[in-house]
């Protein structure tokens, strides 16, 4: 089983990462994978991957990687996981 809010605080632990959010998105063949949504501070992804793999089993390391200038927050500064 897989705990998406471990996977946010282990990114939000890496001092390359301002703000995280991993999502279990479904593609069109039905298939599904971890994204993660972050707001990196001059990292790029596979430094990130790499370093959750000292903390995380490789089944739960993001497949998906989008990075974003800020993650889309409701009025009550909860990140919006619909947009």
């Amino acid at each position: 089983r897989i705990e998406l809010s471990e996977i946010e605080v282990r990114l939000a632990q890496l001092s390359a990462v301002q703000d995280a959010a991993v999502a279990a998105v479904t593609d069109n063949a039905g298939n599904t994978a971890l994204c993660a949504y972050v707001t990196p501070e001059d990292a790029d992804t596979e430094s990130l991957k790499s370093a959750l793999k000292d903390t995380l089993p490789d089944y739960m390391i993001p497949a998906y990687w989008v990075t974003m200038d800020e993650l889309p927050v409701t009025a009550n500064g909860k990140v919006d996981r619909k947009a």
